[in-house]
């Protein structure tokens, strides 16, 4: 018997629609089933695309036996995590010289598939004084691979300084911060978990939340703070949560549109990991204030009653 004919059905743009695809359902939060933080950032991703990409956490996922599991890359900034996941979800990314050579250190950390074994060109000169630093283009290249990897420096723009000048009319918060238990587990010393809806660069430097006695929290650099004043002017004292307890942590924070213009005094204790950690597995992490003033005023409510 003659064999049947066959016919073969080729989509050009298969892989592009895979990728713009993952990558839009990850920036919208659809699908996203575990959370990576970096600088207090919390930013939800797919645990399969994160698994191809990286062996190194594919175990930890293995091991982790929980439905959505958040790892903190405590060795790792947030710029660099947003590049890292550019990278993973569309297979390229643009990143500054300046930021290049902590890229390629996390993709090794991290066993990033066609980062890790990635060197910068020994031929990349820092000399070239009549090269515009816009045009500025280095090549790195895969050890195992003949492929080259051009990437185009960017030079950012520096922010305006904002005002910090305050107007003397204020509503004072007070709270008193509940005791969060302390069994939470850490994979290991280097990388814990956490969550953040999308994962441009673009993203709000803070994020916020709200005490079990509902109360506005926010979320900054892995330190929570209280709601302390507020003017008429959109300006907003923030005090560290650890300052109503025996601690009296004096650290505090000045925003102004929701973007900080001043920090005062340091921390004198760790992190709170532990307690932004349970928040986040209790789905009470908002990147803008307006959600969480609303999960504050629903918590309010439901004490009233």
């Amino acid at each position: 018997m003659m064999a049947q004919s066959q016919f073969s059905l080729l989509w050009n743009a298969h892989k592009r629609n895979i990728c713009t695809g993952l990558s839009s359902l990850q920036q919208n939060g659809e699908f996203v089933d575990m959370t990576l933080a970096a600088d207090g950032h919390h930013v939800k991703v797919h645990q399969v695309i994160i698994a191809l990409a990286s062996p190194y956490i594919k175990d930890l996922l293995a091991s982790a036996q929980c439905p959505h599991p958040v790892i903190f890359l405590n060795k790792i900034s947030y710029t660099t995590l947003c590049s890292l996941l550019e990278y993973i979800y569309t297979g390229e990314v643009l990143v500054s010289i300046e930021n290049l050579s902590e890229l390629l250190e996390a993709g090794k950390e991290l066993h990033i598939k066609g980062l890790e074994d990635m060197k910068l060109a020994e031929s990349i000169s820092v000399n070239q004084p009549t090269v515009n630093d816009n045009d500025l283009d280095c090549s790195i290249t895969m050890e195992d691979s003949e492929s080259k990897y051009i990437l185009t420096s960017m030079i950012d723009n520096d922010q305006p300084e904002l005002s910090t000048n305050m107007d003397e009319t204020y509503e004072e918060e007070e709270e008193d911060e509940d005791c969060i238990s302390q069994d939470i587990t850490v994979y290991n010393k280097s990388e814990t978990v956490v969550n953040s809806s999308d994962s441009s660069t673009k993203l709000s430097v803070m994020q916020f939340t709200v005490s079990n006695q509902g109360s506005l929290q926010m979320i900054l650099n892995r330190y929570i703070y209280y709601l302390k004043h507020t003017n008429r002017n959109n300006t907003r004292q923030w005090r560290c949560v650890d300052y109503l307890n025996t601690i009296k942590c004096p650290a505090h924070v000045f925003t102004k549109d929701d973007v900080v213009v001043q920090r005062i005094s340091a921390h004198v204790h760790p992190f709170h990991d532990k307690r932004i950690l349970k928040k986040v597995r209790a789905g009470a992490v908002f990147s803008a204030i307006q959600e969480a003033e609303q999960q504050r005023k629903k918590k309010q409510a439901t004490n009233s009653d």
